[in-house]
């Protein structure tokens, strides 16, 4: 079954905030090789969630797996994301879609904020 995966940026009106979700995505990929990998946007950015969903499909997907890039658990992580989802497993049920955890409290936060808290003090 190919796989895939689906970063799940909230999008933004400013381009250079939807960069961010690209940019992470690229990490993932740098560090973690070939694979299908995608992005999409909540609101406001291109592509949407259905939009995303169907270059992957596209490309050969038959498992997507859609993380969220959302720290907090709000309406989007409880409602929209889940209801967004049941509308493509619908669209598409010979596509197995799976919603991974939000990032929310990793404990590896703990190393980014102590670096830009150091990197900040530095600047003064």
């Amino acid at each position: 079954m190919k796989e895939a995966i689906l970063l799940l940026g909230h999008g933004s009106r400013r381009e250079e905030a939807n960069q961010v979700i690209l940019d992470i995505c690229e990490l993932v990929k740098e560090k973690y090789g070939d694979g299908l990998y995608e992005v999409g946007y909540l609101s406001f950015g291109e592509p949407n969630l259905a939009e995303a969903v169907e270059n992957l499909i596209a490309a050969g997907a038959q498992k997507i797996i859609v993380v969220p890039i959302f720290l907090v658990t709000g309406n989007h992580i409880k409602r929209d994301i889940p209801s967004r989802l049941l509308l493509q497993k619908t669209t598409h049920p010979e596509v197995q879609f799976v919603l991974a955890g939000h990032i929310g409290a990793d404990p590896r936060m703990a190393d980014i904020i102590m670096d830009r808290a150091k990197n900040a003090s530095e600047l003064i």
